[in-house]
Order: C-alpha cells, then structure tokens, then sequence
C-alpha cells in the first residue's frame, strides 16, 4: 500500500501540510512521539493545550491549529504502518507528493526509524474499536417548578443517545443540558464532526 495513494484521498491533508511545515523542529518531534505513542496505545491523551502554548510562542503564524497537525501526523504515521513502509520509502513518498520541508522529513524519517516497528506491530487493524455512536435524539422542554422552585420556568434539552459497545451491543443512554451546557455540546460536536473529516 502507497502511503501516498492513502494521502491523496484525504480532503484536508494539504492544510495539515502548510501547518505540519510552521512547527518549529523540537516540537514537531514531540508531537510526532505523542502521535506513535497514540499508535502504539501507550497514551490516549494527546496534549493539544500544550501545544497550543508552544505554537503561539514560538510560531511566526499564531494561526497554527495542533489539532490539524495531529491529525496530518496520526494520518502519515497510521499509513505507514498499514502499509509496512520503511523509513526510506516513507521519506521517499513524501518527498515526492507531500510538498513537506526537508528538515519535517528528516524528522518524520528519524521518528519512523525509531518507532515505525512499534507502530506497526501493533493492532492497528483494530484500531479504536469502541462502538459507534448510532443517533442522538433530543427534545427542548419548560421545567414549570420543582421541589425546590415553584416558579422555575427554565428551558432544558433532554437528549437521547443510542450507540454499541465495541462488541456490537446497543443501548440507549439519556441526559439533561441546560441550554448553555447544549450550546456547548453542540459545539464540541460540530469540531468533532470537522476532526472526523480531515481523518
């Protein structure tokens, strides 16, 4: 498998690419070891505040979205081990298709020398099993009083969810936002929705 043939279908890899080519060099190693450490399941947390914090000091462009170069960087090194691509071919391929900075390749080959074995050994196959979300159904209702209010007269949002386990079971979980808190929700949501596209 080309990892490039992988890249080339991804919508939103060449803005990964511009900012993947803004992080300063130290940085982008750290990254690029949270992302293979995420491979490998050793971490689940991917410290996006953090590197917020270092772009906005050491970026010459402050609009450098983490997220974005995550996700370029979980996507080439995902690829990568799919496909069983050396360190060479890895640095080849992109160097050919990619448009990426010779100092981003040289660090992209030296983490995928270090790490790709890893990587690639483990199940990626299986990667994020963890059930699918299947609907979310809600509802705006008035709470008229309660037994701690009688004139409450607060709108709230009753939200009903449906989605599998990671062994295909599916069960139905419900929950109350005050509007703020749906705001919020949606919110998280639709950047989900936007990190999901650029996967």
């Amino acid at each position: 498998m080309s990892v490039w043939k992988s890249l080339e279908s991804l919508d939103g890899f060449s803005y990964a690419v511009k900012a993947i080519n803004q992080v300063p060099p130290d940085l982008l190693l750290e990254m690029c070891q949270d992302v293979t450490s995420m491979l490998q399941y050793k971490t689940s947390f991917i410290p996006l505040d953090h590197y917020q914090m270092c772009l906005s000091r050491t970026c010459s462009d402050s609009e450098v979205d983490p997220k974005l170069v995550v996700n370029g960087l979980t996507h080439v090194f995902r690829s990568a081990a799919l496909g069983k691509v050396t360190p060479e071919s890895l640095y080849n391929e992109l160097k050919a298709n990619a448009a990426l900075k010779e100092e981003v390749l040289a660090t992209l080959k030296r983490v995928w020398t270090e790490q790709g074995h890893l990587v690639s050994n483990s199940s990626l196959g299986q990667s994020f099993n963890v059930g699918q979300l299947l609907d979310i159904q809600w509802k705006l209702s008035v709470g008229m009083s309660s037994s701690n209010c009688k004139g409450l007269n607060s709108p709230y949002i009753t939200a009903l969810v449906k989605s599998t386990d990671s062994f295909g079971k599916i069960s139905s979980n419900s929950f109350e936002m005050t509007l703020s808190e749906f705001k919020k929700f949606a919110s998280e949501m639709r950047d989900i929705s936007s990190i999901m596209e650029t996967m």
